[in-house]
């Protein structure tokens, strides 16, 4: 384990980790990939692992691509799992937009694995580990324009919400989204939504991107608003429990990947919706 954090280190020790390395000086921003690939490759260096495993979340992706670059190692990106087959590193990726599933083996060491967020339970296993002091010198290839801070609703609140609010283009004006959030409120429910409204739009943050190259959720009930169920979408919701959809058009995909699909306007059925779960609270 490798981190700058000095909370982390315990947490760390309790779900298994034998040894953590904490990075020194501590960077200005904990997602500084230059810094944390340059931290992974001196800790690389020192104990020389097989397989080196982050989080396919996008500073996950920019951070695996650089520590690949410096190792010469093999990428293998956004896989739902990895295990030691016959000696080899064998991994499982989701292919033709999250149609199929792919068994690939890694043919050299050491190799690089980013895991989609939220595909493992956490599981405790307390180590009595070994901290150790890790000096890095970076010498920065960028200069900071602008730094952005990570908003409330962050990716990790997003995945391991139970209840998600999701709204995609059916939805008119950027106003529109208070009627969205009134209805995450009651339903106690975190806020995401398709491609367009977070990457086309801006209308949300890409934390809240819900999809194949957005995040991967898996709620115990989504609500789907005005999301006509691409499958770049469905991709990033298709392990929900309980999905239900409001759509105008009753052929959209999203009425075949629904338990419950409600044919209508969401600016009628939306507010009306709110009226009735408040009167049960």
């Amino acid at each position: 384990m490798v981190t700058q954090d000095d909370k982390l280190v315990d947490l760390s020790f309790e779900y298994g980790a034998s040894r953590v390395y904490l990075t020194e000086p501590k960077s200005t921003s904990p997602y500084d990939a230059t810094t944390t690939s340059a931290a992974i490759f001196e800790a690389y260096n020192k104990e020389k692992p097989e397989l080196i495993i982050l989080s396919a979340t996008k500073f996950g992706k920019e951070t695996s691509a650089r520590l690949a670059a410096k190792l010469d190692a093999p990428l293998a990106t956004e896989c739902r799992s990895v295990s030691f087959t016959d000696g080899r590193i064998e991994v499982e990726r989701m292919v033709f937009s999250g149609n199929g599933l792919s068994t690939e083996i890694i043919g050299r060491t050491p190799a690089i694995v980013t895991l989609q967020s939220g595909i493992v339970e956490p599981r405790k296993n307390p180590h009595n580990g070994e901290t150790e002091k890790l000096s890095i010198e970076v010498k920065p290839m960028t200069q900071t324009l602008e730094v952005r801070r990570k908003s409330e609703t962050s990716a990790a609140r997003l995945e391991e919400a139970e209840r998600i609010v999701a709204v995609g283009r059916g939805l008119q004006r950027k106003e529109d989204l208070e009627l969205i959030r009134q209805l995450a409120e009651v339903l106690h429910a975190a806020i995401g939504g398709s491609r367009p409204l977070a990457a086309d739009l801006g209308w949300l943050s890409d934390d809240q991107w819900i999809g194949l190259s957005g995040h991967k959720v898996k709620p115990k009930l989504y609500v789907a608003i005005g999301i006509s169920g691409q499958i770049q979408h469905i991709a990033g919701m298709r392990d929900a429990k309980v999905v239900v959809a409001i759509n105008k058009d009753p052929n959209a995909p999203m009425a075949a990947n629904s338990d419950y699909y409600v044919v209508g306007d969401l600016y009628t059925i939306v507010p009306e919706l709110i009226k009735q779960l408040k009167q049960r609270v």
